[in-house]
């Protein structure tokens, strides 16, 4: 009886592939931290207003300024308190006197010397 070499073949190359041992998975390369500002929503402690911003996983030295701004409905937004640091990782916590009996609606910017800027979400304080 004779066997089909093509048959031959293919069962050769089944059975080299199933005793050949796998190759090493690749390595995964490190990623490299990612820059990102962040700023977080203002709080209230009392009478004054606190506002949290700054910079991480930065290799980069930059000078980052924290504020807390008010909005005003019929002009500019007014910077209430500012804070700035230069480095590669900051965090800030910068506050504001809140005093003025009415209600203020709020936010907190961050922005780079690198021309990176990041506001958070507005928050509304009454009485204050």
């Amino acid at each position: 009886m004779r066997h089909s070499p093509v048959l031959f073949s293919a069962a050769l190359t089944l059975t080299a592939l199933a005793i050949a041992p796998a190759a090493p998975a690749s390595a995964v390369p490190e990623q490299a931290p990612m820059c990102a500002l962040f700023a977080y929503q203002p709080t209230r402690e009392g009478n004054t207003l606190v506002a949290n911003g700054g910079r991480s996983g930065c290799l980069n030295s930059a000078t980052v300024n924290v504020r807390i701004v008010v909005e005003q409905k019929d002009s500019a937004p007014r910077v209430l308190g500012e804070l700035a640091q230069s480095g590669t990782e900051i965090n800030l916590v910068t506050k504001a006197p809140c005093n003025s009996g009415n209600a203020v609606t709020v936010f907190t910017e961050t922005a780079s010397s690198t021309g990176a800027t990041y506001r958070s979400a507005s928050t509304t304080f009454e009485k204050c």
